[in-house]
Protein backbone atom coordinates (compact mmCIF):
# COMPACT_ATOMS: atom_id res chain seq x y z
CA UNK A 1 0.00 0.00 0.00
CA UNK A 2 1.60 3.32 -1.07
CA UNK A 3 1.96 6.36 1.18
CA UNK A 4 -1.16 8.49 1.54
CA UNK A 5 -1.23 11.40 -0.89
CA UNK A 6 -3.42 14.50 -0.91
CA UNK A 7 -3.50 16.89 -3.87
CA UNK A 8 -4.33 20.56 -3.87
CA UNK A 9 -5.28 22.14 -0.56
CA UNK A 10 -7.25 19.11 0.59
CA UNK A 11 -5.65 19.19 4.02
CA UNK A 12 -6.91 21.85 6.46
CA UNK A 13 -3.29 22.66 7.26
CA UNK A 14 -2.53 23.38 3.61
CA UNK A 15 -5.57 25.60 3.15
CA UNK A 16 -4.99 27.44 6.40
CA UNK A 17 -1.27 28.01 5.90
CA UNK A 18 -1.89 29.52 2.48
CA UNK A 19 -4.58 31.78 3.93
CA UNK A 20 -2.23 32.84 6.71
CA UNK A 21 0.56 33.81 4.32
CA UNK A 22 -1.78 36.36 2.74
CA UNK A 23 -2.82 37.62 6.17
CA UNK A 24 0.75 38.09 7.36
CA UNK A 25 1.65 40.00 4.22
CA UNK A 26 -1.12 42.51 4.97
CA UNK A 27 -0.61 42.79 8.73
CA UNK A 28 0.48 46.16 10.13
CA UNK A 29 0.84 47.39 13.69
CA UNK A 30 2.33 49.99 15.98
CA UNK A 31 5.05 49.72 18.59
CA UNK A 32 3.54 51.31 21.70
CA UNK A 33 3.57 49.47 25.02
CA UNK A 34 -0.11 48.55 25.00
CA UNK A 35 -2.01 45.27 25.22
CA UNK A 36 -0.99 43.56 21.99
CA UNK A 37 -3.44 41.72 19.82
CA UNK A 38 -2.86 39.10 17.23
CA UNK A 39 -4.79 37.17 14.66
CA UNK A 40 -4.02 33.54 15.31
CA UNK A 41 -4.45 30.41 13.30
CA UNK A 42 -4.64 27.11 15.10
CA UNK A 43 -5.07 23.97 13.05
CA UNK A 44 -6.62 21.52 15.45
CA UNK A 45 -6.75 17.80 14.91
CA UNK A 46 -9.31 16.07 17.06
CA UNK A 47 -8.23 12.51 17.54
CA UNK A 48 -10.98 10.73 19.40
CA UNK A 49 -10.74 13.28 22.18
CA UNK A 50 -7.01 13.90 21.83
CA UNK A 51 -5.43 17.22 20.95
CA UNK A 52 -2.63 17.97 18.52
CA UNK A 53 -2.13 21.64 17.70
CA UNK A 54 -0.28 23.17 14.82
CA UNK A 55 -0.22 26.78 15.89
CA UNK A 56 0.82 29.46 13.45
CA UNK A 57 0.92 32.87 15.12
CA UNK A 58 3.08 35.91 15.67
CA UNK A 59 3.11 35.38 19.43
CA UNK A 60 5.19 38.20 20.81
CA UNK A 61 3.78 41.22 19.09
CA UNK A 62 1.77 42.64 16.29
CA UNK A 63 4.93 43.27 14.30
CA UNK A 64 4.79 42.86 10.55
CA UNK A 65 6.55 39.58 9.94
CA UNK A 66 7.15 37.29 7.03
CA UNK A 67 7.98 34.46 9.39
CA UNK A 68 5.52 31.71 10.19
CA UNK A 69 6.23 30.09 13.52
CA UNK A 70 4.57 26.67 13.45
CA UNK A 71 4.58 23.65 15.64
CA UNK A 72 4.37 20.28 13.93
CA UNK A 73 1.28 19.25 12.04
CA UNK A 74 0.51 15.72 13.06
CA UNK A 75 -2.90 15.11 11.58
CA UNK A 76 -3.91 11.81 10.03
CA UNK A 77 -6.15 12.49 7.04
CA UNK A 78 -9.68 11.14 7.03
CA UNK A 79 -11.16 9.44 3.98
CA UNK A 80 -12.91 12.62 2.85
CA UNK A 81 -9.64 14.55 3.01
CA UNK A 82 -7.96 11.95 0.81
CA UNK A 83 -9.96 13.02 -2.24
CA UNK A 84 -7.50 14.41 -4.82
CA UNK A 85 -7.98 17.71 -6.58
CA UNK A 86 -6.93 16.63 -10.06
CA UNK A 87 -6.16 20.09 -11.43
CA UNK A 88 -3.81 21.24 -8.68
CA UNK A 89 -0.03 21.04 -8.56
CA UNK A 90 0.02 20.90 -4.76
CA UNK A 91 0.63 17.46 -3.23
CA UNK A 92 0.95 16.39 0.40
CA UNK A 93 2.08 12.86 1.27
CA UNK A 94 2.32 11.15 4.67
CA UNK A 95 3.37 7.64 5.68
CA UNK A 96 1.03 4.72 5.20
CA UNK A 97 -0.80 3.79 8.40
CA UNK A 98 -0.61 0.10 9.25
CA UNK A 99 -3.70 -1.25 11.02
CA UNK A 100 -4.26 -3.37 12.97
CA UNK A 101 -1.02 -2.82 14.85
CA UNK A 102 0.49 -2.61 18.32
CA UNK A 103 2.22 0.42 19.90
CA UNK A 104 4.57 0.19 22.92
CA UNK A 105 2.81 1.42 26.04
CA UNK A 106 -0.69 1.15 24.57
CA UNK A 107 -3.07 -1.48 25.85
CA UNK A 108 -5.14 -1.10 22.69
CA UNK A 109 -4.83 0.76 19.40
CA UNK A 110 -7.74 2.29 17.51
CA UNK A 111 -8.13 2.73 13.78
CA UNK A 112 -7.41 6.17 12.35
CA UNK A 113 -10.56 5.86 10.20
CA UNK A 114 -13.66 7.78 11.18
CA UNK A 115 -12.42 8.71 14.65
CA UNK A 116 -10.70 11.79 13.21
CA UNK A 117 -11.92 15.13 12.02
CA UNK A 118 -9.92 18.27 11.33
CA UNK A 119 -10.84 21.93 11.48
CA UNK A 120 -9.15 25.26 10.91
CA UNK A 121 -9.67 27.69 13.77
CA UNK A 122 -9.19 31.45 13.56
CA UNK A 123 -9.49 33.80 16.51
CA UNK A 124 -8.47 37.24 17.65
CA UNK A 125 -7.29 37.75 21.19
CA UNK A 126 -5.02 39.50 23.62
CA UNK A 127 -1.49 38.55 24.58
CA UNK A 128 -0.47 39.10 28.18
CA UNK A 129 1.74 37.64 30.87
CA UNK A 130 -0.77 38.36 33.60
CA UNK A 131 -4.38 37.31 33.05
CA UNK A 132 -6.26 36.72 36.33
CA UNK A 133 -8.33 34.01 34.66
CA UNK A 134 -5.16 31.95 34.23
CA UNK A 135 -3.20 32.34 37.48
CA UNK A 136 -0.79 29.56 36.56
CA UNK A 137 1.06 31.87 34.14
CA UNK A 138 2.96 35.12 34.68
CA UNK A 139 6.10 36.96 33.65
CA UNK A 140 8.18 35.29 36.39
CA UNK A 141 6.66 31.90 35.48
CA UNK A 142 7.78 32.46 31.88
CA UNK A 143 11.32 33.14 33.15
CA UNK A 144 11.40 29.87 35.11
CA UNK A 145 10.01 27.86 32.20
CA UNK A 146 12.39 29.41 29.65
CA UNK A 147 15.49 28.91 31.76
CA UNK A 148 14.54 25.31 32.52
CA UNK A 149 14.15 24.44 28.83
CA UNK A 150 17.33 26.25 27.79
CA UNK A 151 19.39 24.50 30.49
CA UNK A 152 17.98 21.10 29.53
CA UNK A 153 19.07 21.14 25.90
CA UNK A 154 21.92 18.78 25.00
CA UNK A 155 25.30 20.54 25.00
CA UNK A 156 25.66 19.82 21.28
CA UNK A 157 22.36 21.54 20.40
CA UNK A 158 23.00 25.28 20.33
CA UNK A 159 20.31 27.96 20.06
CA UNK A 160 21.04 30.07 16.99
CA UNK A 161 21.52 33.76 17.81
CA UNK A 162 18.16 35.43 17.27
CA UNK A 163 15.63 37.79 18.80
CA UNK A 164 14.20 36.84 22.23
CA UNK A 165 11.00 35.38 20.79
CA UNK A 166 13.13 33.05 18.65
CA UNK A 167 15.52 32.11 21.47
CA UNK A 168 13.35 29.57 23.32
CA UNK A 169 11.73 32.14 25.61
CA UNK A 170 8.08 31.65 26.47
CA UNK A 171 5.99 34.48 25.13
CA UNK A 172 2.82 36.05 26.50
CA UNK A 173 -0.25 33.91 27.02
CA UNK A 174 -2.39 34.06 23.91
CA UNK A 175 -6.03 34.10 24.96
CA UNK A 176 -8.87 34.06 22.40
CA UNK A 177 -11.34 36.89 22.94
CA UNK A 178 -14.61 36.05 24.63
CA UNK A 179 -16.39 36.88 21.40
CA UNK A 180 -14.42 34.23 19.51
CA UNK A 181 -16.31 31.04 18.76
CA UNK A 182 -14.20 28.20 20.12
CA UNK A 183 -13.97 24.85 18.34
CA UNK A 184 -16.56 22.38 19.53
CA UNK A 185 -15.34 20.45 22.55
CA UNK A 186 -12.61 22.93 23.50
CA UNK A 187 -12.62 25.25 26.49
CA UNK A 188 -11.05 28.69 26.79
CA UNK A 189 -8.55 27.15 29.21
CA UNK A 190 -7.34 24.71 26.57
CA UNK A 191 -7.01 27.41 23.91
CA UNK A 192 -5.04 29.83 26.13
CA UNK A 193 -1.41 28.91 25.60
CA UNK A 194 2.19 30.09 25.69
CA UNK A 195 4.86 29.00 23.24
CA UNK A 196 8.64 29.06 22.94
CA UNK A 197 10.55 28.48 19.70
CA UNK A 198 14.10 28.53 18.39
CA UNK A 199 16.36 27.39 15.60
CA UNK A 200 18.87 24.83 16.89
CA UNK A 201 22.25 24.05 15.37
CA UNK A 202 23.58 20.53 15.97
CA UNK A 203 26.51 18.90 14.23
CA UNK A 204 26.55 21.77 11.75
CA UNK A 205 22.92 21.31 10.71
CA UNK A 206 19.92 23.44 11.62
CA UNK A 207 16.45 22.45 12.77
CA UNK A 208 13.50 23.99 14.56
CA UNK A 209 12.13 23.40 18.05
CA UNK A 210 8.84 24.68 19.42
CA UNK A 211 7.17 24.05 22.77
CA UNK A 212 3.57 24.79 23.64
CA UNK A 213 2.14 24.79 27.16
CA UNK A 214 -1.51 25.04 28.18
CA UNK A 215 -3.99 23.09 30.29
CA UNK A 216 -6.26 20.20 29.39
CA UNK A 217 -9.58 19.24 30.90
CA UNK A 218 -10.47 16.01 29.12
CA UNK A 219 -9.22 12.47 29.51
CA UNK A 220 -6.05 11.15 27.92
CA UNK A 221 -6.98 10.17 24.36
CA UNK A 222 -6.78 6.59 23.15
CA UNK A 223 -3.86 5.40 21.06
CA UNK A 224 -4.58 5.98 17.38
CA UNK A 225 -2.64 4.11 14.71
CA UNK A 226 -0.31 6.47 12.89
CA UNK A 227 -0.43 9.23 15.51
CA UNK A 228 2.27 7.94 17.87
CA UNK A 229 5.08 5.43 18.05
CA UNK A 230 5.18 5.04 21.84
CA UNK A 231 3.22 5.88 24.99
CA UNK A 232 4.79 6.22 28.43
CA UNK A 233 3.16 6.60 31.81
CA UNK A 234 5.23 8.59 34.31
CA UNK A 235 5.42 7.88 38.04
CA UNK A 236 2.86 10.61 38.84
CA UNK A 237 0.36 9.16 36.38
CA UNK A 238 1.08 11.65 33.58
CA UNK A 239 1.09 10.25 30.06
CA UNK A 240 3.59 11.05 27.30
CA UNK A 241 2.98 10.22 23.65
CA UNK A 242 5.92 10.27 21.21
CA UNK A 243 5.91 10.53 17.43
CA UNK A 244 8.65 10.24 14.78
CA UNK A 245 7.40 10.76 11.26
CA UNK A 246 7.72 12.59 7.95
CA UNK A 247 5.65 14.36 5.34
CA UNK A 248 6.23 15.44 1.76
CA UNK A 249 4.91 18.65 0.27
CA UNK A 250 5.29 18.92 -3.50
CA UNK A 251 7.92 16.18 -3.32
CA UNK A 252 9.99 17.82 -0.58
CA UNK A 253 10.29 15.64 2.51
CA UNK A 254 10.26 17.12 6.02
CA UNK A 255 11.20 15.08 9.10
CA UNK A 256 9.53 15.73 12.45
CA UNK A 257 9.44 14.39 15.97
CA UNK A 258 7.25 15.31 18.91
CA UNK A 259 6.37 14.50 22.48
CA UNK A 260 3.01 15.33 24.07
CA UNK A 261 2.47 15.28 27.81
CA UNK A 262 -0.97 14.92 29.38
CA UNK A 263 -0.16 15.86 32.96
CA UNK A 264 -1.89 14.39 35.96
CA UNK A 265 -2.19 18.02 37.14
CA UNK A 266 -4.03 19.01 33.90
CA UNK A 267 -0.90 20.37 32.20
CA UNK A 268 -0.65 19.83 28.45
CA UNK A 269 2.81 20.23 26.84
CA UNK A 270 3.74 19.69 23.22
CA UNK A 271 7.39 19.75 22.12
CA UNK A 272 7.95 19.49 18.38
CA UNK A 273 11.21 19.38 16.41
CA UNK A 274 11.70 19.38 12.66
CA UNK A 275 14.46 19.58 10.10
CA UNK A 276 12.69 22.49 8.35
CA UNK A 277 13.71 26.07 9.22
CA UNK A 278 12.23 29.24 7.77
CA UNK A 279 14.99 30.99 5.84
CA UNK A 280 13.14 34.01 4.48
CA UNK A 281 12.02 34.41 0.91
CA UNK A 282 11.57 32.15 -0.96
CA UNK A 283 10.91 29.66 1.80
CA UNK A 284 12.22 26.91 4.01
CA UNK A 285 15.62 25.31 4.50
CA UNK A 286 15.54 21.52 4.88
CA UNK A 287 18.63 20.16 6.66
CA UNK A 288 17.70 16.47 6.68
CA UNK A 289 18.38 16.24 10.44
CA UNK A 290 15.92 16.73 13.29
CA UNK A 291 17.92 18.52 16.03
CA UNK A 292 16.53 16.50 18.96
CA UNK A 293 15.85 12.82 19.49
CA UNK A 294 12.55 11.44 20.73
CA UNK A 295 14.15 10.76 24.13
CA UNK A 296 15.34 14.38 24.37
CA UNK A 297 11.88 15.68 23.51
CA UNK A 298 10.33 13.43 26.14
CA UNK A 299 12.81 14.82 28.67
CA UNK A 300 11.74 18.39 27.80
CA UNK A 301 8.00 17.82 28.26
CA UNK A 302 8.74 16.01 31.51
CA UNK A 303 10.46 19.03 33.09
CA UNK A 304 8.68 19.81 36.38
CA UNK A 305 9.16 23.58 35.87
CA UNK A 306 6.78 23.50 32.89
CA UNK A 307 3.82 22.18 34.86
CA UNK A 308 1.00 24.68 35.42
CA UNK A 309 1.02 23.75 39.12
CA UNK A 310 4.79 24.26 39.60
CA UNK A 311 5.55 27.11 42.05
CA UNK A 312 7.64 30.12 41.05
CA UNK A 313 10.57 30.90 43.38
CA UNK A 314 10.06 34.21 45.23
CA UNK A 315 11.95 37.10 43.72
CA UNK A 316 12.03 35.67 40.19
CA UNK A 317 12.19 38.54 37.71
CA UNK A 318 9.64 38.73 34.90
CA UNK A 319 10.95 37.64 31.53
CA UNK A 320 12.34 40.50 29.48
CA UNK A 321 10.30 40.86 26.29
CA UNK A 322 11.80 41.64 22.93
CA UNK A 323 11.44 44.77 20.81
CA UNK A 324 10.32 45.56 17.30
CA UNK A 325 12.90 48.11 16.29
CA UNK A 326 11.95 50.92 13.92
CA UNK A 327 13.47 49.89 10.59
CA UNK A 328 10.91 50.18 7.81
CA UNK A 329 13.30 48.89 5.14
CA UNK A 330 15.77 46.37 6.62
CA UNK A 331 18.64 46.52 4.14
CA UNK A 332 21.69 46.43 6.39
CA UNK A 333 23.96 43.53 7.23
CA UNK A 334 22.90 40.70 9.48
CA UNK A 335 24.04 41.36 13.04
CA UNK A 336 25.92 38.80 15.10
CA UNK A 337 26.07 38.51 18.87
CA UNK A 338 29.45 40.27 19.06
CA UNK A 339 28.22 43.35 17.19
CA UNK A 340 25.05 43.63 19.28
CA UNK A 341 27.04 43.30 22.52
CA UNK A 342 29.54 45.93 21.33
CA UNK A 343 26.73 48.39 20.59
CA UNK A 344 25.27 47.68 24.02
CA UNK A 345 28.57 48.45 25.73
CA UNK A 346 28.82 51.74 23.82
CA UNK A 347 25.36 52.73 25.07
CA UNK A 348 26.28 51.84 28.64
CA UNK A 349 29.51 53.83 28.46
CA UNK A 350 27.83 56.89 26.96
CA UNK A 351 24.98 56.81 29.47
CA UNK A 352 27.42 56.96 32.35
CA UNK A 353 28.46 60.40 31.01
CA UNK A 354 24.86 61.66 30.78
CA UNK A 355 24.28 65.24 31.96
CA UNK A 356 22.20 66.03 35.04
CA UNK A 357 18.43 65.89 34.71
CA UNK A 358 18.26 62.71 32.67
CA UNK A 359 15.54 60.25 33.73
CA UNK A 360 16.17 56.90 35.39
CA UNK A 361 15.88 54.05 32.88
CA UNK A 362 14.52 50.59 33.55
CA UNK A 363 15.88 48.10 32.72
CA UNK A 364 19.47 49.28 32.46
CA UNK A 365 20.32 50.85 29.12
CA UNK A 366 22.51 48.71 26.87
CA UNK A 367 20.83 45.30 27.06
CA UNK A 368 20.32 45.22 23.31
CA UNK A 369 18.73 42.32 21.45
CA UNK A 370 17.93 41.54 17.84
CA UNK A 371 14.66 43.08 16.72
CA UNK A 372 11.66 40.87 16.12
CA UNK A 373 11.82 39.41 12.61
CA UNK A 374 14.70 41.70 11.64
CA UNK A 375 18.26 40.39 11.96
CA UNK A 376 19.71 43.72 10.75
CA UNK A 377 18.50 45.76 13.75
CA UNK A 378 19.43 45.82 17.44
CA UNK A 379 16.99 47.43 19.83
CA UNK A 380 15.78 47.84 23.40
CA UNK A 381 12.52 48.99 24.98
CA UNK A 382 12.71 50.77 28.33
CA UNK A 383 10.70 52.87 30.76
CA UNK A 384 12.00 56.36 31.66
CA UNK A 385 11.04 57.82 35.04
CA UNK A 386 11.75 61.28 36.41
CA UNK A 387 9.93 62.36 39.56
CA UNK A 388 6.30 61.45 38.95
CA UNK A 389 6.69 61.41 35.17
CA UNK A 390 6.84 58.14 33.24
CA UNK A 391 7.34 57.52 29.55
CA UNK A 392 8.26 54.68 27.21
CA UNK A 393 11.62 54.75 25.47
CA UNK A 394 12.74 52.69 22.48
CA UNK A 395 16.25 52.58 21.03
CA UNK A 396 16.93 51.05 17.62
CA UNK A 397 20.21 50.72 15.70
CA UNK A 398 20.55 49.45 12.15
CA UNK A 399 22.65 49.90 8.99
CA UNK A 400 22.28 50.23 5.25
CA UNK A 401 20.04 53.29 5.50
CA UNK A 402 20.07 56.26 3.08
CA UNK A 403 20.63 59.80 4.30
CA UNK A 404 17.25 61.52 4.78
CA UNK A 405 16.45 64.60 2.74
CA UNK A 406 14.81 67.69 4.18
CA UNK A 407 11.20 68.14 3.00
CA UNK A 408 10.03 71.22 1.18
CA UNK A 409 7.88 72.88 3.81
CA UNK A 410 6.24 75.01 1.13
CA UNK A 411 5.06 71.96 -0.77
CA UNK A 412 1.27 71.58 -0.35
CA UNK A 413 1.77 67.88 0.41
CA UNK A 414 3.97 68.62 3.44
CA UNK A 415 1.97 67.58 6.51
CA UNK A 416 4.24 69.06 9.16
CA UNK A 417 6.36 65.94 9.61
CA UNK A 418 9.20 65.70 10.29
CA UNK A 419 9.63 68.83 12.38
CA UNK A 420 13.27 69.38 11.43
CA UNK A 421 16.09 67.86 9.37
CA UNK A 422 19.61 69.06 10.18
CA UNK A 423 22.96 67.99 8.68
CA UNK A 424 25.82 67.92 11.20
CA UNK A 425 29.44 68.85 10.44
CA UNK A 426 30.44 65.19 10.04
CA UNK A 427 27.73 64.66 7.42
CA UNK A 428 25.27 62.86 9.72
CA UNK A 429 21.62 63.85 9.32
CA UNK A 430 19.48 64.36 12.43
CA UNK A 431 15.69 64.19 12.07
CA UNK A 432 13.37 65.39 14.83
CA UNK A 433 9.66 64.71 14.95
CA UNK A 434 6.75 64.68 17.38
CA UNK A 435 3.16 63.59 17.19
CA UNK A 436 -0.06 63.28 19.19
CA UNK A 437 -2.46 60.39 18.81
CA UNK A 438 -4.97 58.19 20.63
CA UNK A 439 -4.62 54.54 21.63
CA UNK A 440 -7.56 52.23 22.18
CA UNK A 441 -6.57 49.53 24.71
CA UNK A 442 -7.22 45.99 23.56
CA UNK A 443 -8.19 43.14 25.78
CA UNK A 444 -10.62 40.33 26.39
CA UNK A 445 -13.95 40.88 27.99
CA UNK A 446 -16.88 43.09 27.22
CA UNK A 447 -16.01 46.01 29.50
CA UNK A 448 -15.96 49.58 28.27
CA UNK A 449 -12.64 50.70 26.84
CA UNK A 450 -11.67 54.33 26.54
CA UNK A 451 -9.04 55.78 24.24
CA UNK A 452 -5.89 57.22 25.80
CA UNK A 453 -4.28 60.32 24.37
CA UNK A 454 -0.53 60.00 23.87
CA UNK A 455 2.32 62.16 22.70
CA UNK A 456 5.61 61.04 21.20
CA UNK A 457 8.94 62.57 20.28
CA UNK A 458 11.67 60.98 18.20
CA UNK A 459 15.19 61.64 17.03
CA UNK A 460 16.82 59.64 14.23
CA UNK A 461 20.50 60.07 13.41
CA UNK A 462 21.74 58.64 10.11
CA UNK A 463 25.48 58.56 9.48
CA UNK A 464 27.11 58.72 6.03
CA UNK A 465 28.09 55.04 6.41
CA UNK A 466 24.39 54.06 6.61
CA UNK A 467 24.17 53.48 10.38
CA UNK A 468 20.90 54.80 11.78
CA UNK A 469 20.19 55.30 15.50
CA UNK A 470 16.49 55.91 16.21
CA UNK A 471 15.34 56.98 19.67
CA UNK A 472 11.65 57.43 20.45
CA UNK A 473 9.81 58.39 23.63
CA UNK A 474 6.05 58.28 24.15
CA UNK A 475 3.84 59.08 27.13
CA UNK A 476 0.18 59.20 28.09
CA UNK A 477 -1.49 62.60 28.29
CA UNK A 478 -0.83 62.96 32.03
CA UNK A 479 2.92 62.55 31.41
CA UNK A 480 5.54 64.00 29.09
CA UNK A 481 7.87 62.17 26.70
CA UNK A 482 11.59 62.80 27.00
CA UNK A 483 12.83 66.06 25.50
CA UNK A 484 14.45 66.35 22.09
CA UNK A 485 17.73 67.23 23.78
CA UNK A 486 17.64 64.07 25.91
CA UNK A 487 16.80 61.90 22.91
CA UNK A 488 19.52 63.48 20.80
CA UNK A 489 22.07 62.83 23.54
CA UNK A 490 21.26 59.13 23.30
CA UNK A 491 21.31 59.07 19.49
CA UNK A 492 24.72 60.74 19.31
CA UNK A 493 26.54 58.53 21.84
CA UNK A 494 29.99 57.61 20.50
CA UNK A 495 30.51 54.08 19.25
CA UNK A 496 27.01 53.46 17.88
CA UNK A 497 28.21 52.47 14.43
CA UNK A 498 27.75 49.27 12.48
CA UNK A 499 30.79 48.75 10.31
Amino acid sequence: MPPRQVRGEATPAGRALRKLRGLVADKKSGSDRTDKWTVALTVVSLMAGGIVFAGVVDRWSGADSGELTASSVEATQSTAEMQAEENSEYTYVTPTVVYPTSIPGCTSVESPGDGLSSISYWASGAQTYDDPRFPWFSGPKATVMSEAVQRSLPASAVIEFASPERSLNFGPLHVPSESSELPEGFSLEEMADTTAAATLVRDGKVGALSIRVTSHTGPVPPCIAGSLIERRTLTDGSVVDAQDTWSETNGVRTLSRSALLYGADRTFIQASATDAVYSGSPGVEISGMVPLTVEELIALVSLPQLRITAPVPPGTAPIQPGCQGSTLDPSGRKLDRGTVDELGRALQSGWRAAPPGMPALEPALGTLVLAESDTTTACQDLVARSGGNESDLSVSITSGQPLPKAPNKYDPSYDGHPKSVVTAEDGAVIVRDEDSYSVMPMGNGEGTREATSKQSRSVALTRPDGTRVSVRSSAASSNEPMTFEQLEFLATIDGLEIR
